[in-house]
């Protein structure tokens, strides 16, 4: 991690694009810039007095990550340099954006089809193969890289295991496509091509499957009741 003084800071983002901003102490603070080279340069901030991020900073996490998923071929951002900016009390990360439309951005213009639908439900099976918990999950997250390959942005919010992930994770990690309306009514309609995908690379056992499929379609059936439809039983 390189220290980055105020002065060399300012330099770097000036004439940046705020990309995404958030409150700190009743002020605006940006949190995700994008600079003239269309480079990106995403800050971190200390959220909590006691925090494991004091020991690991989220920009280092963030590196780490992606040199893992690299190291699974997984499409993802290509790091330039990692920053502590003590003045401001932030660290950064600045990477070069992984090419391509987010799956969300594909999905406003194009229907999700049972052909990306698979794709998809191989892609989390890859992921969980690989041991990738992504608890940020979420069709803004996933980016069709060369129009080919799913690859994974913004990826601090993500642990690794040395196996592939048990059960309970696999459900875990499937709950949270359920975090976002618009990704749901995008995958709802192509939603078993998506779990067929998923179980026929995973060839789980038979109880296994069938679980992993039962809870898969009840947090479908979930967001229906909570909108006046049926529940899952």
């Amino acid at each position: 991690m390189q220290l980055l003084p105020l002065a060399r800071y300012n330099d770097l983002i000036e004439g940046a694009e705020i990309l995404s901003s958030e409150y700190v102490d009743g002020r605006i603070s940006p949190k995700v810039l994008r600079l003239k080279d269309k480079s990106i340069v995403k800050l971190f901030r200390l959220k909590r007095a006691l925090s494991s991020a004091l020991l690991v900073p989220y920009a280092v996490r963030f590196q780490r990550h992606v040199k893992k998923l690299q190291a699974f071929d997984i499409p993802t951002v290509d790091i330039r340099a990692v920053y502590k900016i003590a003045d401001i009390g932030r660290t950064a990360v600045h990477y070069i954006p992984l090419e391509g439309p987010t799956l969300r951005e594909h999905c406003e213009s194009l229907p999700l089809d049972a052909r990306m639908a698979e794709k998809l439900g191989q892609f989390f099976h890859l992921l969980h193969l690989r041991g990738v918990y992504f608890r940020s999950i979420h069709f803004g997250n996933l980016v069709l890289a060369d129009r080919q390959r799913i690859g994974l942005i913004d990826v601090a919010d993500m642990r690794f295991r040395r196996a592939p992930l048990n059960m309970n994770l696999r459900t875990r990690n499937l709950r949270h496509l359920f975090r976002y309306d618009t990704d749901l009514d995008y995958l709802a309609p192509v939603r078993q091509c998506f779990i067929d995908a998923y179980c026929a690379s995973a060839r789980l056992h038979a109880r296994s499957e069938s679980y992993l499929r039962y809870r898969f379609e009840c947090y479908f059936q979930k967001r229906v009741e909570q909108h006046g439809g049926p529940a899952c039983d």
